[in-house]
């Protein structure tokens, strides 16, 4: 065995390291963990469970890279995975207050070769090359023991439990059956990123045969906590921030009204997203949608959609309609369903027949303003640059922007077009033909992206530029954080879930800064609420962590802008807004980290006092107390894993 730069290594017999109680585990929405949350904060690691052919090609579980299912068992975490065949499941329950235990099982349907299944651990950059290593060998080694398979592999040879100890922290990991285990390092000589890989199964696998292994992780000493120390700039006043909106795509009948009417009347809601259900609308090109329409032929669901963005029009919320599917007299080819031969998505229209798809999504629009009072401010198609379920190229989606919006404007309306509307923040130069189009940029409204993925901050400062571009307001038009959570829809009650999606809802405030993020949905899909029904829940109606997180973004006072505000410690995400006309200020902040205190300088003269709330998993949408300013600057202290909003006005 091998090892580079100053990492010892020693070889000992390592005890039992465990107490009772139990400390919570946070994992990424599909199940890599990312630590053990203690009474003193966050011990951040990684993890991932890693396939490996006999080519050598790696498949680890990554966002959206296999099929995915979650259970929750009281406090126990159940992960199922389907993947090149392979099936997994990994087991997450906390033992004590520093430690949980994993347990993994594998399995292949059929006789498979394989160079390796395993249990991967990606240590962060504070274990360093001084980490000292202290691992627990068997009573002997062959020199087969430590012959090297990954490429910069360090160290191989079975083990039992393995100790990685820095001067200020430790991660302890105990195997129930000894295991080969293999150190990678990265070629960084000062920060080498550590990669353990626990061998669950290698070589020959018998079909339908279970292979297994249960690892207890022990962290201990003290994660990073330093002090926060966050400076506001409010002379520098940038977009305006209108507050949350809602998705209100109609897909449930029979659990969707409850949601939508508990949200409306508990949020403050302040832009709405429908569907114009277009391939309902009009199925029949040889028939006149709007007469067909008056004459009572109207599909219950296209009266659902309608009376939907009525229903938000009388509140006070402005409408934007957004059409997935059309009709298949528009469509090339026959309907599209899932990845097509080609790996594409969707259908791309027949742009013979424009001139009819154009009238056909006009009539839409102006019989909602005719017979049910409502004006729609904007208008796209759903993610037409994946094909979800349109599929345009970025030429043809200027082109809709130019020709539908004139068309739009000579009958009349004065809805606009919504450039972008992108599955992802990734997707934004699909619309640099239209936003450099001087003939389009007339008839675009509004700028939106899809927060299910790309949000770098390279990625939202594009759109910031974008919507700066062509002089319109930027919508997160489906806020949320995995597009594939329908299929496990418990991950949703998950705080840590909760915590990431406001955590990135406050990135994208503060970088890209949308008037408003349109959470996905204020229905029962992707539900903020629980119980009633809702994915078979059939307790009380409940709001979740989710909901409260919603809340206090939402209770951001009208009239405020971006300002900047900047953070000396990463863990710490944190946006600000204020408006010096008005004379008030709000900063929404989410500490990853432990308990901390923070200190927030740069406040304005006119500013005495900010009112704090909170939610985490104990608190939901809690006033905690009015700090005193005084110097311009304000001290507070921080619960961990917590979204924590300070507001210069009492709330109503």
């Amino acid at each position: 065995m091998k090892l580079k730069n100053k990492v010892i290594l020693t070889l000992l017999v390592v005890t039992g390291f465990f107490q009772k109680i139990t400390a919570q585990t946070e994992f990424e929405t599909w199940g890599n963990l990312i630590g053990i949350r203690t009474d003193q904060g966050l011990h951040g690691f990684n993890t991932s469970l890693l396939l490996v052919n006999e080519q050598k090609y790696q498949w680890p579980t990554r966002k959206e890279g296999q099929k995915t299912d979650f259970k929750r068992d009281d406090e126990t975490k159940i992960f199922s995975y389907e993947m090149r065949n392979i099936r997994w499941t990994q087991t997450i329950k906390s033992l004590t207050t520093h430690s949980v235990r994993v347990q993994i099982d594998f399995s292949s349907p059929k006789d498979t070769l394989i160079q390796g299944a395993y249990f991967r651990i990606n240590l962060p950059q504070e274990f360093n090359n001084e980490t000292r290593f202290e691992i627990t060998n068997p009573e002997s080694l062959s020199a087969l023991d430590i012959s090297s398979d990954f490429d910069n592999t360090s160290y191989k040879a079975p083990v039992q439990a393995v100790s990685m100890l820095t001067k200020k922290r430790g991660i302890h990991i105990k195997a129930k059956d000894q295991t080969e285990l293999m150190i990678t390092m990265g070629k960084d000589s000062i920060n080498p990123e550590f990669g353990l890989n626990f061998a669950i199964a290698t070589g020959s696998l018998a079909a339908g045969k279970t292979y297994s292994n249960t690892f207890d992780i022990e962290v201990s000493g003290e994660p990073e906590n330093a002090p926060v120390a966050l400076k506001l700039f409010p002379e520098q006043e940038g977009n305006l921030f209108e507050g949350i909106g809602g998705n209100f795509r109609l897909q449930n009948p029979k659990n969707d009204p409850q949601v939508i009417d508990y949200s409306l009347d508990n949020l403050n809601v302040t832009w709405g997203r429908v569907e114009l259900p277009w391939k309902l609308w009009h199925p029949d090109l040889d028939k006149n949608p709007k007469l067909e329409a008056k004459n009572g032929n109207l599909h219950p669901k296209v009266e659902a959609s309608l009376e939907m963005a009525r229903r938000l029009d009388k509140r006070g919320i402005p409408v934007i309609l957004a059409a997935w599917f059309a009709p298949n007299w528009a469509i090339i080819g026959e309907r599209a369903e899932g990845v097509n031969l080609d790996g594409s998505r969707g259908n791309q229209l027949d742009q013979s027949k424009k001139e009819e798809i154009y009238r056909s999504i006009t009539s839409y629009v102006e019989f909602l303003k005719e017979e049910y009072g409502v004006e729609a401010f904007l208008f796209s198609f759903n993610e037409s640059d994946l094909g979800i379920d349109v599929r345009q190229t970025p030429e043809e989606h200027d082109q809709l922007i130019r020709e539908l919006g004139s068309l739009f404007k000579n009958a009349g309306l004065n809805t606009k077009l919504l450039l972008g509307d992108t599955a992802d923040a990734n997707g934004w130069d699909f619309t640099t033909t239209a936003s450099l189009n001087p003939e389009s940029v007339p008839y675009i409204g509004g700028v939106s992206f899809h927060s299910w993925r790309g949000w770098s901050q390279k990625n939202l400062l594009e759109w910031y530029d974008i919507a700066n571009r062509v002089g319109q307001p930027l919508f997160v038009g489906e806020g949320s954080i995995d597009a594939g959570a329908w299929r496990y829809p418990q991950i949703f009650e998950e705080p840590s879930y909760a915590l990431e999606e406001i955590r990135i809802y406050l990135k994208i405030l503060k970088f890209a800064q949308p008037l408003s993020i349109l959470q996905w949905q204020l229905t029962s899909d992707y539900s903020v609420l629980s119980g009633g029904g809702i994915y078979g829940n059939d307790d009380k109606l409940k709001p979740t962590q989710r909901f409260f997180n919603l809340k206090q973004l939402g209770k951001t006072p009208s009239g405020l802008r971006n300002i900047p505000v900047t953070s000396n410690q990463e863990s710490v995400t944190a946006a600000a807004l204020g408006s010096k006309e008005r004379g008030q200020y709000a900063l929404h902040l989410v500490n990853k980290g432990g308990k901390r205190s923070i200190e927030v300088t740069g406040i304005p003269s006119s500013i005495s006092a900010f009112n704090v709330y909170v939610t985490d998993q104990n608190n939901s949408f809690k006033r905690i107390k009015k700090v005193q300013v005084s110097n311009g600057k304000i001290n507070l202290f921080a619960e961990g894993g917590s979204f924590i909003s300070l507001f210069s006005v009492d709330l109503k």
